[in-house]
């Protein structure tokens, strides 16, 4: 396995919400960041310590394929 990267936009509440439900799900680890810090998006305190005014890096531990599908699961939200 090996780190992998992609960007998403939260815009609200509900979307931070629903994003850490989501990745709380996966079996790997889970970052997200916006360049200066980085949290675990398994964690609703790290997110909302993050400005969501512009879109985060998500980084993923995981296999190509575990990537696609948490991709395909995350798909409002990408950009």
């Amino acid at each position: 396995m090996t780190w992998q990267q992609f960007d998403i936009k939260l815009s609200s509440f509900s979307d931070v919400q629903d994003f850490v439900q989501i990745a709380s799900l996966q079996p790997f680890q889970v970052l997200v960041g916006n360049g200066r810090i980085l949290v675990n998006a398994k964690s609703f305190m790290g997110l909302f310590s993050l400005d969501h005014q512009w879109p985060v890096h998500v980084r993923v531990d995981c296999s190509d394929e575990q990537c696609r599908l948490f991709q395909e699961s995350l798909a409002r939200f990408l950009i």
